[in-house]
């Protein structure tokens, strides 16, 4: 049987230390002892019984419940006052083959992955590497320190611009929603799993794309997802390269068009996998740093990237560089964001004193630690409004004090209903920053600047945000009726109350 540590009052604490939330009890659950390898037919339901046992004593108690992930996320969307579960201990996979899936399944079924909700990021990226057909995920975030599900439920974007985000290679959800509820959920234009294998591990299987699309970015709401069905692709390197180029006009037509044509870039010609920019607010005359990655096909005789003497690795996300900063005041921040950039943020590639980095996926995007307490909002904007989206930013009055730097990231836009990634191609601005007050007055005034301006924006649900139901009507229109009316269609009354929050409600949602 499934194991489950009952753990009394307390306050949790997320791993940028920028989010607490008092709890009433909080739950480590474990999967039973089993000789050998897992069954995916029979050893699953053990540790379901015990979440259905869970969230039936949050109905019986009128409490809030929420399953927790890595903690990365920069926002309260992954909490809730009341119960918590903590779901790393659940870390399982699955792979899965052709007589497992439905005849309808368009895909190659041996690139499907079942995994449990307590696998990281970095977890997936191992145990893909470890099975000998050797897959990689699709894309990933910047980090590796999320679970799977709290990444795509969040939104997390990716690391390609000819992709779409985390979720949009999830194919279908194993989700528990009460005592004798558990859904599995894929979409009817997408059947992936036989139907036979469905019922075999104790699910109702539901397809429908709009019930589908509205659970991928929900963020715990929909009930525990206690697993998910993903498609890898075969191991493949990133070779990437950083330079720092001019902030001028072919630059900025590339940030607003992705033509790469009047831009100096490794291998002209090639349409790079990844393309980003980072822009110091503080020292705009200096230039961005560009990096690019490229797809190169898997070999072994490489030479793995390397960290620096901090631990920053080379597709480290941003919050890793700025966490080193700490806390800032007045005159001092200018100086020494400049200092922390040129310093951690080095160039690589022809060129520069150092060569190009390859490395499979998790290894280039490898970050799994928080260095300070940090912040970081990001905002997702059209292609086409990246450009004037930066410049409203670097005249802002409140960049003064703003202790931190702007990244540009573009992404395919995605299926889910409340994807932040809603353009056609996203251009995902990210500001991560240290912990100080010049942040939050920075936040706001960019949003403030954003609505003023009239240019469209959304906000990752899992960084800092200031949603209210006025703006998320705004940025999502209709979609927020068909995602309210999807999860209705799949909680009862008492499951919707276990599983709102606080912060579904400043949403509009619960």
């Amino acid at each position: 049987m499934a194991i489950v540590n009952v753990n009394p009052a307390n306050t949790w604490v997320n791993q940028h230390l920028n989010v607490s939330q008092a709890y009433d009890r909080l739950y480590d659950v474990f999967n039973p002892d089993v000789d050998g390898d897992p069954d995916f037919m029979t050893d699953l339901r053990p540790t379901i019984s015990a979440l259905e046992g869970i969230i039936g004593d949050a109905i019986d108690d009128g409490k809030r419940l929420r399953a927790l992930g890595g903690g990365w996320s920069l926002s309260t969307a992954a909490v809730t006052d009341g119960r918590l579960i903590n779901t790393k201990n659940l870390n399982w996979r699955f792979p899965l083959g052709a007589g497992g899936v439905s005849p309808g399944y368009p895909g190659d079924p041996s690139l499907l992955m079942y995994m449990q909700a307590g696998m990281s990021v970095a977890g997936a990226n191992i145990a893909l590497f470890e099975q000998t057909r050797q897959q990689a995920l699709k894309t990933t975030g910047a980090s590796n320190g999320q679970t799977m599900v709290g990444a795509f439920s969040t939104g997390t974007h990716g690391s390609r611009f000819q992709f779409g985000s985390m979720q949009d290679f999830v194919v279908a959800l194993h989700i528990i929603t009460g005592p004798g509820r558990v859904l599995w959920l894929e979409r009817a234009s997408y059947p992936v799993m036989a139907d036979h294998i469905v019922a075999g591990v104790g699910a109702q299987l539901i397809r429908d794309d709009t019930i589908f699309n509205s659970a991928l970015v929900s963020f715990g709401s929909f009930g525990v997802v206690y697993g998910i069905v993903i498609e890898t692709e075969p191991l493949y390197l990133l070779e990437e390269e950083r330079h720092r180029l001019p902030l001028n006009a072919p630059l900025r037509q590339a940030m607003r068009t992705l033509d790469f044509s009047g831009i100096p870039t490794p291998h002209p010609g090639e349409v790079p996998l990844h393309f980003e920019l980072v822009v110091d607010p503080h020292n705009p005359a200096g230039g961005a740093y560009v990096t690019t990655m490229y797809r190169r096909p898997y070999r072994t005789d490489y030479d793995p990237p390397t960290v620096s003497a901090s631990g920053i690795g080379p597709g480290d996300d941003l919050l890793a560089v700025i966490g080193q900063l700490g806390d800032v005041i007045g005159l001092l921040v200018a100086p020494l964001v400049n200092t922390l950039v040129t310093t951690q943020y080095s160039e690589f590639g022809p060129g520069t004193p150092k060569p190009a980095q390859f490395g499979m996926p998790g290894e280039i995007f490898s970050a799994t630690l928080s260095h300070q307490k940090e912040m970081s909002a990001e905002i997702g904007v059209a292609l086409g409004d990246a450009e004037r989206a930066l410049d409203l930013m670097l005249a802002l009055p409140q960049v003064t004090d703003y202790p931190g730097l702007v990244s540009f990231r573009y992404v395919k836009k995605s299926k889910a209903l409340l994807a932040f990634t809603k353009f056609d191609t996203t251009c995902a601005i990210e500001l991560p920053a240290a912990y100080a007050d010049g942040t939050t007055a920075f936040y706001e005034a960019v949003w403030q600047g954003l609505e003023n301006a009239g240019i469209p924006f959304t906000l990752h649900w899992g960084q800092v945000n200031n949603f209210t139901p006025a703006r998320v009507r705004a940025m999502y229109g209709s979609a927020v009726d068909d995602w309210i009316k999807s999860r209705n269609s799949v909680l009862d009354p008492q499951a919707r109350a276990v599983f709102n929050s606080p912060f579904l409600q400043s949403c509009g949602l619960g």
